[in-house]
């Protein structure tokens, strides 16, 4: 406000051209020199005035490059404002109700056409159980830098139909001028009932920032349930922190993305569960959480960020296959075009996941705390032919006695990486097996073979 009280007139623009406020005297003309303006003959306050308008525009975000020296700043046009509902007629009459009617609905079509609908400051989440599994600043903070390793994957048959969506998860990356990245994912993106579509449907990758690239498939293992896929790009992606593996009772994060690469996140807990009677896949563990749609493949992390296993759907309960175990595959299979996975033909469970009561039943009895239980012996397998059946307890195998199943299906994946060096040898499992009938233990030597469920493309 001026000296006299009336309102400052408007302030010369660029154009050099004077503007006059009637409300003042002559002498409060302004003077636009070198484009500046200034009060010629105002008081100390006219001047303040002034200083603090010029304090203002030059703090004003409406400027580019303003910064620096050799940068002039470059204006920016004010956005306009959003058209405003008008208030209700005070009139009450209805043709101004009408008219009040019509003008509302203009300016909500107008509305509902606006941009910044869609912005993400502006958009409700679309997943709702995302922002419910990660809450607080660091467990955001861990997701989102794990998330830079995660992709989206899809498969399209003939004609452009879609035939699955999975996730995947940045595995390697080879530093070259066009970069090769390793990305493995669930093998339904490219099978059904255990077996590879054919014609093999165009496979289409999702990375970080909502890019699309064409994928190539490498190989499936139907055992293992993993496929894969080789991309090229000419930026660099980032690779995740491989952890050990899960631990029974752990929490974590399943991460996935859907089919527009948007990050889904759930939390659970790894069960303290094992299923025995899936002949050969005693390595599962299992998730608290469900697998979103789309995340078959997306990785499990710990609060710390490290990938420790893939999840996929499965029922009653998410399955999870180490990550230990996934690479393990991924590297026989680069070095040896194989993965050779052993086939002993039991199916166990641990003495550590047993009912407490019957673990001390069990040690009071037979004196055993530790080792694996047989549930299941395959029909002709060489450990039927030795006399294992189902309620023996094996003490040990190859004297590792407490190894969890997934720490099992590994060791014997090192067997299989063994037998791949040397073909022509025959590898042997020493076992140290209780019979709780006769109360005896006899050690057996279990001749193991090998069976390749992997598919080259």
């Amino acid at each position: 406000m001026s000296a006299n009280g009336g309102n400052p007139g408007p302030l010369a623009g660029a154009s050099g051209e004077d503007s006059r406020d009637p409300g003042r005297p002559p002498n409060k003309r302004k003077k636009i020199e070198a484009g500046a303006t200034e009060f010629v003959g105002g008081s100390n306050t006219d001047t303040e005035d002034v200083t603090q308008l010029r304090k203002t525009a030059a703090a004003s975000p409406a400027t580019v490059g303003g910064g620096s020296s050799s940068s002039p700043a470059v204006p920016v046009s004010t956005p306009p404002p959003r058209p405003r509902y008008p208030s209700y007629p005070k009139s009450g009459k209805s043709k101004d109700v009408r008219k009040w009617n019509e003008e509302c609905r203009r300016i909500g079509e107008i509305l509902a056409k606006d941009p910044r609908n869609d912005l993400p400051t502006q958009r409700k989440p679309k997943d709702p159980d995302t922002d419910e599994a990660v809450q607080s600043r660091r467990d955001k903070a861990v997701v989102r830098k794990a998330a830079r390793s995660i992709v989206s994957v899809s498969s399209t048959g003939h004609g452009g139909v879609k035939i699955q969506q999975c996730s995947g998860i940045i595995i390697r990356q080879w530093e070259e001028e066009e970069k090769r990245v390793i990305i493995a994912t669930c093998s339904n993106i490219v099978c059904s009932m255990g077996r590879l579509l054919d014609p093999v449907p165009k496979l289409y990758v999702g990375l970080p920032k909502k890019t699309i690239v064409e994928g190539q498939l490498l190989f499936v293992n139907h055992h293992y349930d993993i496929a894969l896929l080789e991309i090229t790009v000419d930026f660099p992606l980032q690779c995740p922190s491989i952890g050990s593996g899960p631990s029974y009772g752990q929490e974590v994060f399943l991460l996935s993305r859907d089919e527009e690469s948007s990050l889904m996140a759930r939390q659970g807990e790894i069960l303290w569960l094992e299923e025995s009677n899936y002949l050969g896949r005693n390595y599962q563990m299992f998730l608290s959480c469900e697998v979103p749609e789309g995340g078959n493949g997306g990785p499990v992390i710990d609060h710390d960020g490290n990938v420790t296993g893939m999840a996929f759907q499965h029922s009653p309960d998410p399955a999870v296959i180490s990550i230990s175990t996934v690479i393990t595959c991924i590297e026989m299979w680069l070095k040896f075009r194989r993965i050779a996975r052993p086939v002993h033909g039991l199916g166990v469970r641990t003495m550590e996941l047993l009912n407490v009561s019957l673990q001390e039943e069990i040690y009071d009895d037979y004196d055993i705390d530790s080792g694996y239980i047989v549930d299941v012996v395959s029909y002709d397998s060489a450990a039927e032919s030795l006399g294992v059946l189902p309620g023996d307890v094996i003490v040990s195998f190859d004297d590792r006695h407490d190894l969890t199943l997934p720490q099992l299906e590994d060791y014997l994946l090192s067997l299989g990486w063994q037998f791949l060096q040397n073909p022509s040898s025959t590898v042997y499992l020493k076992l140290e097996v209780y019979d709780l009938i006769r109360r005896s233990k006899r050690s057996i030597t279990l001749p193991v073979g090998f069976c390749d469920t992997s598919e080259q493309v």
